[in-house]
């Protein structure tokens, strides 16, 4: 069990209570570190956590995703989310999400090595509903609301936020997108401590033959900035062989006040049928190793 200095937990928690917006949402960041396209531009079967504009493909009806994700010991982050997007209009979908991630067997001591407490209670959840549709030609938008809640020891939180998005296609080969996380629009403290605005593009060249089968590259950029001037930047390429396979290699780097730190990440995307895995590697820094998001999407017609 991993244990925290009582007088350390203390300024952790003293620290939390004057940006409490952040109890209830930090540890979201470590799953959106093994992203590989830009959050705006999301459209796997979990999408609808990072972004409001959530589709589906003319085949599909309902889409069904399923996630997990893994941090090293040193960090101890675990947990999963659920995504349900359906067709609600004709051209239009709702979408509704749940996931937690929490650091499991915490405790922590004061002069003396013994545990003061079995476990402490560390952990990030939310849910939201939302609604995506065609905006004018080209231009689709989606809104989503969302309630985020948190502890940290001591200290908890919750609140709601009321999230947009829009993309923009008209070009050809080119998606732009914008998007907002845990937004509040009774703009209190709390509220800003947690909110993230986040803009993305990808350029995606035609299809041509490669190996038997049709396939495209895509390059994309993308910039996620916080209330604290935080900012993560990331660059990304990606390789699709038709439907069934698709690579992708990039790198984030994330800026605080008072350091930069680089972060490798690959992913893969294997389809079979109605169903496709993919899997999302952050590289880490410091030494404390990768972080992986395993995922799960189901599409029914």
């Amino acid at each position: 069990m991993r244990t925290l200095p009582a007088l350390l937990l203390i300024a952790m928690t003293a620290g939390q209570a004057r940006a409490q917006g952040s109890v209830a949402s930090d540890l979201w960041r470590v799953a959106q570190s093994t992203l590989l396209v830009p959050a705006p531009l999301s459209d796997d079967g979990a999408a609808a956590f990072w972004t409001p504009v959530v589709f589906l493909d003319s085949a599909s009806r309902l889409r069904l995703g399923l996630e997990a994700v893994h941090s090293p010991d040193e960090v101890g982050v675990t947990g999963g989310m659920a995504a349900l997007t359906w067709r609600a209009f004709r051209h239009s979908s709702i979408s509704v999400t749940y996931g937690r991630l929490g650091v499991a067997g915490v405790g922590y001591t004061e002069t003396s090595p013994e545990l003061l407490s079995s476990s402490l209670a560390i952990y990030n959840e939310t849910a939201s509903i939302g609604l995506a549709g065609p905006l004018a030609s080209g231009l689709s938008g989606g809104v989503a609301l969302r309630y985020l809640s948190g502890r940290l020891a001591f200290a908890s939180h919750s609140q709601a936020g009321l999230d947009f998005g829009a993309q923009y296609t008209r070009i050809p080969h080119l998606r732009l997108g914008v998007s907002t996380r845990f937004f509040d629009p009774t703009f209190s403290r709390s509220g800003r401590d947690a909110a993230t605005y986040s803009a993305g593009a990808e350029v995606r060249t035609s299809r041509f033959d490669a190996w038997g089968a049709p396939t495209t590259l895509a390059l994309r950029y993308g910039l996620t900035r916080g209330t604290d001037n935080d900012t993560q930047q990331l660059i990304s390429g990606g390789l699709s062989l038709g439907s069934a396979l698709t690579l992708d290699a990039g790198a984030s780097r994330e800026e605080t006040a008072s350091d930069a730190v680089w972060r490798s990440l690959l992913g893969i995307g294997i389809a079979a049928g109605r169903y496709v895995v993919r899997i999302g590697r952050d590289g880490g820094v410091n030494a404390f190793g990768a972080t992986y998001r395993f995922g799960l999407t189901a599409l029914f017609k």
